[in-house]
């Protein structure tokens, strides 16, 4: 994953984990699928990229989602939203399928504000390891984790 301007370290802050997600499909559907790849294929071509991030330190959690412009020269809309580990009431995954054979597995994190749900193109072994260390960032008082 790349370094992110938007993400700046607080002191004594440890990156844990980082999550690059699918900002462009979040259908098991193989036929939304194929017409999204259409779409990101036309806006990659345009310059057009989007992005969403989780970082998970130590302290707390942070979100971005990014939407560069003319293949990354112009900054688009930007979006950083850090929880402090006290916000968070609940994380987990779960798995979509479509046709028996199409899948696709979301990283859940639930706080105070609401609900943020992120497309994850990896494997589901890599996914529980980021939802047990944020368990274990959440239930953790006080304490650093790492």
């Amino acid at each position: 994953m790349p370094q992110l301007k938007e993400f700046q370290q607080l002191e004594g802050e440890q990156i844990i984990e980082q999550l690059e997600g699918n900002a462009y499909n979040d259908s098991p559907n193989p036929f939304m699928q194929l017409f999204m790849f259409f779409v990101k294929i036309f806006w990659l071509i345009l310059g057009i990229r989007l992005r969403s991030y989780l970082i998970i330190t130590n302290l707390r959690i942070v979100k971005v989602d990014k939407k560069t412009l003319l293949w990354g020269m112009l900054q688009g809309d930007t979006v950083v939203l850090t929880l402090n580990k006290r916000s968070i009431q609940s994380t987990g995954y779960a798995m979509a399928t479509s046709w028996l054979i199409f899948k696709k597995y979301y990283f859940i994190l639930e706080n105070t504000s609401g609900t943020i749900k992120i497309t994850y193109d990896g494997d589901k072994e890599k996914l529980a390891a980021v939802c047990n260390h944020v368990d274990k960032l959440v239930s953790s008082t006080g304490q650093h984790i790492a």
